[in-house]
């Protein structure tokens, strides 16, 4: 109660798990806990793909492989290269093959 403010954010941040943040204090993930190893792959995965995405006026298109076979995977598409139209492919071109199941909403 006779703390400053100021001193008081400093001492509840100093172990990383408590942050003021708009006004009120939140608890947070310290930045080496083991969770964060748990995310790291997904975080990356997601970077990766926003990297390649293309955006087009209202619309965008990405695509990714999955991880255990990246010849398959899943591309979107909305209002990129069919006006207003959304559409999810599953791809597979493993064994020099071909498929695709389209989804349109």
């Amino acid at each position: 109660m006779y703390l400053p403010k100021e001193l008081l954010h400093i001492i509840l941040e100093y172990d990383g798990r408590i942050k003021y943040k708009n006004g009120e204090y939140v608890n947070i993930i310290h930045k080496n806990d083991k969770r964060y190893n748990i995310i790291k792959p997904l975080i990356g995965k997601k970077m990766e793909i926003l990297k390649h995405a293309d955006f087009h006026n209202s619309g965008f298109y990405f695509e990714f492989g999955f991880d255990i076979y990246n010849d398959v995977g899943l591309a979107y598409d909305y209002n990129y290269s069919r006006e207003n139209t959304f559409e999810i492919c599953y791809f597979d071109f493993r064994n020099y093959g071909i498929k695709q199941i389209r989804t349109y909403l």
